[in-house]
This record gives C-alpha cells, structure tokens and sequence, in this order.
C-alpha cells in the first residue's frame, strides 16, 4: 500500500504542473474557439487525475495513518496527539481535494445543463458536493476542538461549505437566469485553476516558504483571494444576463 500510495503521490505532483500550465489556454483563448475547448478538455482530464489521486492519498492515510506515517510516531513523545493533528490535517487536504473535483466537476456540468439541470441532480454528480458538504462540517469540527491551524480551518471550511451549497442551489433552484450555466462555468474552472496553485505554494513551495513560520498561510489563501477578485472581473461581463 506504501507503494500505491507512493505512486499516486508522484502521479498528483506530475499532473498538478501540468494543469498549471495548461490552464491558461483555455483561459486566454477565444470562449467556445478550438484551442479553448481541446485543451479544457485536457485540462479537465487532468485536474480529474489530480483531485481523484488526493482524494485517495487523503483516504488512506485517514484511514491508517500509523502506517502512512510512521516514522513520524517514532520519536513521538504524545502519539495519540499526533494521531489527532493527522486527522485535522489531512482532513483539511481531503477537503481542498474535494473542492477541487467539484470545481472541475461543476464547470464540465455546467456546460451539459444549459437548458435542462435535471442533469446535475443525478446522484453520481451529487455525490461529490455531499461529501464536500459532510467533510467541511467535519473540519469545521476538528478546528473548533483545536485540532489542525485555526486560520486555516475556519478558512477553508467555511468556503468549502458555502460552495458545496451553491453547487446543491444549482441543481435543485426551481429557476435560474439564462446565462446561469456560463457563470457556472467560468467561476468554476476558474476556482479549480486556484486550487492548483495554491497546492504548488503552500507545499511545493514550502521548503522554500518555511523561514516564513506563520506567515507561510499566506501562501494558502492569497491564491484563492486573488483569484476571488479574477473571478469577479472575468464574469463580470455575464453577471447581467446571470443574475436570476
């Protein structure tokens, strides 16, 4: 299992630098034009191959992280604590993973239900803003407890929830505006694009960043801050014609 996991690991960084630079294809080039909609389709497939790898790297070691991890018990001098900021963390990392693939999940979605959402209330398509619903609770948890950064799991579990919810608004509103599906689409590939590079920052990085102690959270949620205020600009154009 240390192997498969090994595996995943080495697969998610590769894909990840991959989407980083593929992602601005799609985001510069003409809406609907060639190279928009083929390489967003490699990109999609991509960021699939990133998020579903985290997603299982998150499980297993959640699952068992005495064996994941350890070496880290080793030395330990309080194991049971330890055990518990694994849990915090890596739940943490399990909702970014989340969040991600249903990012990606909902810009690919929103393309399919222009003109009819029942799509998007399939079961295999809610399964995904559920979970990300049900482990932002659980890290909103932990973080109340103590358990894992404070910052960053008020942060990310409060944002995580409120997407899950806006994904679960999409699908079951009795009405949304005409150009719902666009704004849909743009803010969510968008957000996707944030979530790898905020993974490249705050762990790519993070040898490079660790001098920085606390100040290294801001290498957690600048991306998404910035990208936020991206969001805003780029859909700005639409949000008229959006706004139910």
């Amino acid at each position: 299992m240390l192997t498969v996991h090994s595996t995943l690991l080495y697969l998610h960084i590769v894909a990840g630098v991959i989407a980083m630079i593929i992602f601005w294809v799609p985001v510069t080039t003409r809406k609907g034009g060639l190279n928009h909609r083929r390489f967003g389709r490699v990109y999609v497939a991509i960021m699939y191959t990133v998020a579903v790898s985290a997603i299982i790297m998150s499980v297993m070691v959640l699952a068992a992280p005495t064996y994941f991890k350890a070496d880290w018990f080793v030395n330990s001098k309080n194991p049971e604590q330890l055990k518990m900021n694994i849990y915090g963390f890596w739940t943490l990392l399990l909702v970014l993973s989340l969040l991600t693939y249903t990012a990606v999940n909902q810009a690919v979605l929103a393309l399919k239900t222009k003109y009819d959402r029942s799509l998007a209330r399939r079961w295999y398509h809610l399964c995904a803003p559920i979970a990300l619903l049900l482990s932002s609770i659980v890290l909103f948890g932990f973080t109340v407890n103590g358990i894992g950064n404070k910052v960053l799991g008020y942060v990310f579990s409060t944002f995580s929830m409120v997407s899950a919810l806006q994904v679960l608004h999409y699908a079951y509103a009795k009405q949304v505006a005409p150009k719902r599906w666009l704004i849909e689409h743009l803010s969510s590939m968008c957000g996707s694009g944030i979530a790898v590079y905020t993974a490249f920052f705050a762990f790519g990085a993070r040898h490079v960043l660790a001098e920085l102690g606390q100040w290294q959270l801001v290498f957690w949620i600048l991306p998404g801050l910035l990208g936020g205020i991206a969001i805003h600009f780029w859909t700005r154009k639409y949000s008229a014609q959006a706004v139910a």
